[in-house]
């Protein structure tokens, strides 16, 4: 069984957190950018030279 002492549990709370927040703003980036280069596939389709 793992066991921690009670001042290492904050610790890894934060470290948890961190890493999740990180994560969530990598994969919102990525759809931003996924959404930009939808919608410019889609002007381009709409509206050829």
């Amino acid at each position: 069984m793992l066991t921690l002492p009670l001042a290492q549990i904050a610790t890894l709370g934060t470290e948890v957190a961190t890493h999740g927040a990180l994560r969530i703003a990598e994969i919102a980036g990525d759809d931003v950018f996924e959404s930009m280069i939808a919608v410019a596939i889609l002007i381009y389709e709409n509206y050829p030279r």
